[in-house]
Parts: C-alpha cells; structure tokens; sequence
C-alpha cells in the first residue's frame, strides 16, 4: 500500500549540501546558521506548517545531518516558554518519526529576543534534554552561526 503522505513528506525536506545552512522565519524575522564546512549532506526539514501534524505545537525546522546530529530549530520572538513547549513536541514527534534515523542524537537550539537566564522552567527543561542524551542552546543573536558539533552529547 503506497504512503498517502510520501509527497507530502518529500515537499517538507530539501536535501543540501551548503556551508551554511540558514534557517529563517520570516514571522520572526529569525535567522539561525548550522555551519557545515566538510559540505556534507544536510536534510533541511521544515516542521511547523508542514512535516508535523496540523494544530500541534512544533518547532520551525529540523536540520538533520546523516551520522552526526539532527538540530531542532525554533526561531522565536520573546516566548521562551513556548518555544520550549514546540522543541519538547518536535522531540516527541522526531523520534517516532520515519525519517528519524534511531541511532542519531539529537540536539536543539532556541534563538529567540529574550533569553530568561535566571529561570527554573528553562533550566528544568534544559536538564531534561541533557538526560535524554541530547543538548539545548539558547541564544539571542539573531543570524548566529554555529556548528553541528555543539550539538552532538559528550560521551564519557
């Protein structure tokens, strides 16, 4: 039986091979930069509005590279709770998702006007990423670049 949503899926992903991978929201006015200097092939996903399921909270994009990390990206305005809330949904929706590779760690980054350093919320959540293998940033400056390898857990 053919997949009714296959066109639906392969619409959401451009496959790249870029030095930098830029990320935008023109909602937000967001940009966020994945540098990928070895040109590797990158998975360009875009979630909300398109891969996730409709009415569901979802982050912005997933920027998958193949055998090191896949960064879930949400470009925010000033709600870091909510972004928070649409990182968590991503994470839950990635891992079960078919094009999800089950081996592959996860990471995900929140660039967003305000950063509310002193909150528990943020912190409590940052925390539960790290226990799930993964690891969260949270930044401000828009346009930041930042390598795939900040992403990928430490082993010890």
């Amino acid at each position: 039986m053919a997949n009714r949503h296959a066109p639906l899926v392969q619409h959401c992903i451009e496959n790249i091979r870029h030095s930098k991978v830029k990320l935008t929201d023109p909602g937000t006015g967001k940009t966020a930069i994945l540098l990928n200097s070895d040109r590797g092939q990158v998975r360009r996903i875009r979630v909300d509005g398109c891969l996730a399921p409709p009415n569901r909270p979802a982050a912005d994009w997933i920027a998958s590279k193949a055998q090191v990390v896949d960064v879930i990206v949400e470009l925010k305005g000033t709600n870091v709770g909510r972004a928070i809330v649409q990182v968590q949904a991503t994470l839950d929706f990635w891992t079960g998702h078919a094009e999800h590779e089950q081996a592959q760690p996860i990471g995900a980054w929140i660039l967003c006007s305000e950063y509310p350093r002193a909150s528990t919320k943020v912190a409590g959540y940052r925390e539960s990423v790290r226990i799930r293998g993964a690891i969260l940033l949270i930044s401000t400056h828009n346009g930041e670049e930042r390598d795939f390898a900040e992403f990928v857990p430490k082993r010890p």
